[in-house]
């Protein structure tokens, strides 16, 4: 029993900040902004970047409707909101000062997160199993950088692309042995849509990690694994490593937008 309790008490530290955020409070306010302000601003800004504020927005718990890159009566709505729980002037406009804000904010998230799940996931046998037999084809150096990229990339991922979930989580049924542990969990979305999540564990001398998420029965590793796989067929590893980065840059470049 003791031993469950464990597992589970990593298995939720590593979904609370990764998976659940607290539904946003929508604070509703119609003020018009003025024409000459708004067109500045979009003139200031391409769609790339207004899509980072807005899930920057939602990672805050505010609703700023789809993340199509639109500044749009929801998105206002929202900035109205982070305005006014920060202390800033309520106007609904992206100026510099809730640029600077939020990008700050959605800094100390990928940190929070970067917390939470460091200690509790396995990077290594995720990125081992994850690149296949291309990883017996590497030098140990050339393993070792790959883990790192993979968890920084797989840390980063889960920022850029957080969602609102409600607080609703259920554990339908676990398996534990001696070595291994699978641990059912059920979501909740706003919606009321169930979201199937089994997180995979093993037994090392630091303690139980998760080396898998099994997401509505489709595997995490195994996800990847095909697509690296085809990326290193169709060109090769050199190529995958230089996607992976491209897209680390791609992350970074969105938080450095309001430096």
């Amino acid at each position: 029993m003791m031993r469950l309790l464990w597992i589970r008490s990593a298995v939720v530290g590593a979904m609370a900040l990764s998976l659940a955020v607290p539904p946003w409070v929508l604070a509703a306010n119609t003020k018009e902004v003025p024409k000459k302000e708004e067109k500045a601003e979009k003139k200031a800004m391409d769609k790339e970047q207004i899509k980072s504020f807005q899930e920057a927005l939602k990672a805050k718990g505010e609703d700023p409707g789809p993340i199509d890159g639109v500044i749009g009566h929801r998105t206002r709505s929202a900035l109205r909101a982070f305005q006014k729980a920060n202390d800033l002037k309520d106007t609904g406009i992206l100026d510099d000062q809730t640029a600077e804000k939020l990008t700050a904010e959605k800094r100390g998230l990928l940190s929070d997160v970067s917390g939470a799940i460091s200690p509790r996931f396995d990077f290594h046998e995720m990125a081992k199993v994850s690149l296949g037999t291309e990883w017996y084809r590497r030098t140990p150096k050339e393993q070792t950088e790959f883990v790192k990229l993979f968890a920084d990339f797989l840390k980063k991922a889960v920022v850029s692309r957080i969602e609102s979930y409600s607080n609703k989580i259920t554990y339908p049924g676990d398996r534990v042995d001696e070595s291994y542990a699978k641990v059912g969990s059920k979501l909740q979305t706003p919606r009321g849509e169930e979201i199937k999540i089994n997180y995979m564990l093993r037994r090392l001398q630091s303690g139980w990690k998760i080396y898998d998420l099994i997401v509505e029965d489709v595997s995490l590793v195994e996800n990847y694994r095909a697509q690296f796989s085809r990326v290193i067929s169709k060109s090769s590893y050199e190529e995958l490593v230089h996607r992976i980065n491209q897209k680390l840059s791609e992350f970074d470049g969105k938080l450095a937008m309001a430096d």
